[in-house]
């Protein structure tokens, strides 16, 4: 772990618990794609000084802490520079924002203390000030504002379009805010197959198909639940209630958070799609499963 592993011209990665890009401008002046958590900081620092690189940038695929959580210490250590697409930007900027779009309103005090965010009041840079060598993508689905870069080896960084077989198998819902944008970043990611494609969670490859149709089957497993759910009427909680249950999770509220924000989303996209009805009676919103569609 921790290692710089090349992968094609000046295209390299490091192995954490977030697979960080490194791209050479020259010989000396390298970019990351993203940085890992917090703590992964001062590694990351050593790493870059033993092979006597100079860090230039930090290109944030997203604001998640894992993605970003080392930005203050080697903005601190090194002067570079970070890099995010503009919704991203305004995330990380405000701690409170993740948190408040995850709950949908103001969050309480205790999921504060479950998610680390970052706060930084100096200048987050846009897309604009990527040097040549490196393009962007959108990458829609899980956050708001997700990007993977490619470089100019034709090695494709996808962020968390992808999770990981174990980690699924553990944790069954993974964080997604728009299921159809998320389907679809599938589509084009499995369209790189071939290609060097670097998931942020699982490892480096080119044969992505069956990690691509492993998460896809993940996705429509969980909206079949939902509709089973819903044969009768269910509001939002009595569906969270029921898919906890189901897949034996422990209830926290860090998984709270992120799985009746995950269950939001899935719920609208079925409701949108008219496999779910929604109504509302006795101040209450009710989804039941629309037969027609279902049976």
């Amino acid at each position: 772990m921790y290692e710089l592993h090349h992968l094609k011209g000046r295209t390299y990665y490091i192995d954490g618990q977030t697979n960080v890009g490194l791209y050479k401008l020259n010989d000396k002046d390298v970019i990351l794609i993203d940085c890992g958590i917090k703590e992964e900081g001062p590694v990351l620092e050593t790493l870059l000084r033993r092979n006597g690189f100079n860090l230039k940038y930090i290109i944030d695929t997203h604001s998640h802490p894992d993605h970003s959580g080392a930005n203050l210490y080697l903005m601190k250590t090194t002067g570079c520079k970070i890099i995010a697409s503009k919704i991203e930007r305004a995330f990380l900027r405000d701690s409170k924002l993740d948190i408040g779009f995850l709950y949908g309103g103001y969050p309480l005090d205790e999921f504060d203390t479950k998610v680390m965010h970052i706060d930084d009041n100096k200048e987050i840079y846009s897309l604009e000030e990527i040097p040549e060598g490196l393009r962007t993508f959108k990458l829609p689905g899980h956050h708001y504002g997700m990007i993977g870069v490619k470089t100019s080896d034709g090695v494709y960084f996808v962020a968390d379009t992808l999770g990981g077989k174990t980690l699924i198998e553990k944790q069954h819902i993974l964080l997604i805010y728009d299921v159809n944008g998320y389907l679809k970043s599938l589509d084009y990611v499995e369209s790189l197959d071939g290609n060097i494609i670097v998931p942020s969670h699982s490892e480096v490859t080119t044969d992505i198909k069956d990690l691509v149709e492993f998460n896809r089957a993940k996705i429509y497993e969980i909206m079949h639940l939902i509709l089973e759910i819903c044969k009768t009427p269910k509001t939002v909680e009595d569906i969270i209630d029921e898919v906890f249950s189901h897949y034996m999770l422990h209830i926290s509220y860090n998984k709270y958070l992120l799985i009746s924000s995950t269950m939001r989303s899935y719920i609208a996209y079925l409701s949108n799609k008219k496999r779910l009805r929604n109504y509302f009676e006795n101040n209450r919103l009710y989804f039941i499963s629309n037969e027609e569609e279902f049976y």
